[in-house]
């Protein structure tokens, strides 16, 4: 199946229902969002520096910088002690929901948005979620070495009281050796307390630490109106195409007159509502397809369901149109004088009288004369009347036209069909036609387009 096809069978069949599955979705987020005011976002900038941090590089970084930050602003604890501390009745829940953490570029800095309805909460809340979130980030990086180091500090100095007495039992006039090896132990333990706590602090300095870069400040006003409602007519619009997806699944159809014939594989004759000249061209064309098939009937058929009669009447008047033949009104032409130079008589007995034609009442003598062996007449001069005095015109054999319900059965002579189709056709009307076609052995002449099958 063609791409071009697809669109026409969404495009003719399922416009109203892709129209308006657009447009309400919009309309509806319009009514509900008029009125509204937008609420007030405050943004501030936090630098989260780690030992992790600071070893990952490029956007792994950045990412585990977010996923930090992100993670202790949504926290709940962390939540109710800011609200708490800052008297503002807001549920915490709702309050992590309208948190937005993102990073700014491939640097350590991130951007915290809080949303609230009141512009003054808003930034209230960045300022001290922002300042909540450098504490526990710098609780983090450097408690457990600031830990460590508290420890390393209460350990010497016991140590140091220790060696005091030690020091003066050792150096005594009796010199204790237990005392001088205990303060030999004491003094290598504080060597190595005092190396250790060298490089924690050394470590503790490379950590790095969490800070605000940028207090809280409040974004410029933004309607979400537009935003909404153009995902809002984005979603209606994949709904719509799923539903005509299924229907055209459920009921397959054929979009496009010529893509009928195509498929049919006949030609296209014509157009039934299309003005004169295109009805004219569709009698032509059916007189020729019934020729060339040598049949002298047509039965239209509908695809599917039966025609009304008014288009029946149409398409019969277009391949009715143009048979007409001419005949001679009178055995001398009616310009020619007698032999004693009068003029002919008319009907009267009288010269100079009117001629006469063989289907209707007396005409001037500048009239022409013809006679109708279908609907239409062809008008002659006087001059060429006479030259066809005496060459008979022969007269085609008319072309029956009827609908499919006035066949008779019984019938012998043959008949040719041709399908009448609108813009949208069933694939199962065109199984009927087929059907039809294989039943009765008549041939199928081609197909006429029409823009709407009415009754």
């Amino acid at each position: 199946m063609e791409l071009d096809e697809v669109a026409a069978r969404l495009g003719r069949r399922y416009w109203a229902l892709l129209l308006v599955l657009t447009v309400a979705p919009v309309l509806v987020v319009g009514f509900v969002m008029s009125g509204r005011e937008a609420p007030a976002v405050a943004q501030t900038r936090i630098e989260a520096s780690g030992s992790v941090t600071d070893a990952a590089v490029g956007d792994a970084g950045v990412s585990i910088v977010v996923s930090q930050v992100s993670a202790y602003a949504t926290s709940r604890n962390l939540l109710t002690g800011v609200l708490k501390q800052q008297k503002i009745d807001r549920s915490p829940t709702e309050l992590a929901k309208k948190i937005e953490v993102t990073g700014l570029g491939t640097a350590t800095i991130v951007e915290l948005a809080v949303e609230d309805a009141e512009p003054e909460t808003a930034r209230k809340l960045a300022d001290a979620i922002g300042g909540a979130v450098v504490g526990q980030i710098n609780q983090s990086n450097r408690g457990a070495l600031n830990e460590r180091i508290d420890e390393i500090n209460e350990r010497i100095r016991d140590l140091e009281k220790e060696l005091a007495p030690l020091a003066r039992e050792a150096s005594g006039p009796v010199p204790d050796v237990g005392a001088m090896n205990e303060r030999e132990r004491v003094q290598a333990e504080l060597t190595d307390l005092r190396s250790s706590r060298a490089e924690l602090t050394s470590e503790l300095t490379s950590a790095g630490s969490a800070s605000v870069v940028q207090p809280a400040v409040l974004a410029p006003e933004s309607n979400p109106m537009v935003m909404l409602a153009a995902i809002a007519g984005l979603v209606g619009l994949v709904l719509a195409i799923l539903i005509a997806v299924v229907s055209e699944m459920l009921r397959p159809t054929v979009p496009g007159q010529r893509r009928v014939a195509r498929r049919l594989g006949v030609p296209l004759l014509g157009w039934a509502d299309r003005g004169p000249r295109e009805l004219a061209d569709l009698g032509r064309r059916t007189r020729l397809a019934a020729r060339r098939e040598g049949v002298g009937q047509i039965t239209l058929v509908g695809a599917p369901g039966p025609l009304p009669a008014e288009l029946v009447s149409t398409v019969a008047s277009a391949v009715y149109g143009d048979e007409t033949k001419l005949v001679a009104p009178q055995e001398a032409r009616l310009d020619e004088p007698k032999p004693d130079g009068t003029k002919p008589d008319g009907p009267d007995g009288e010269g100079d009288g009117p001629s006469v034609n063989s289907t209707g009442p007396a005409e001037p003598k500048t009239s022409t004369s013809v006679v109708r062996a279908g609907t239409a007449v062809m008008a002659k001069k006087p001059s060429e009347v006479a030259q066809r005095k005496r060459t008979p015109v022969p007269s085609r054999e008319p072309c029956h036209v009827h609908a499919f319900k006035d066949v008779d059965p019984g019938a012998d002579a043959g008949a040719g069909v041709v399908v009448v189709v609108g813009p949208v056709t069933a694939v199962s009307g065109l199984e009927t036609v087929r059907d039809l076609v294989a039943a009765s052995g008549w041939p199928l002449l081609g197909v006429v387009g029409i823009r709407k099958i009415k009754g």
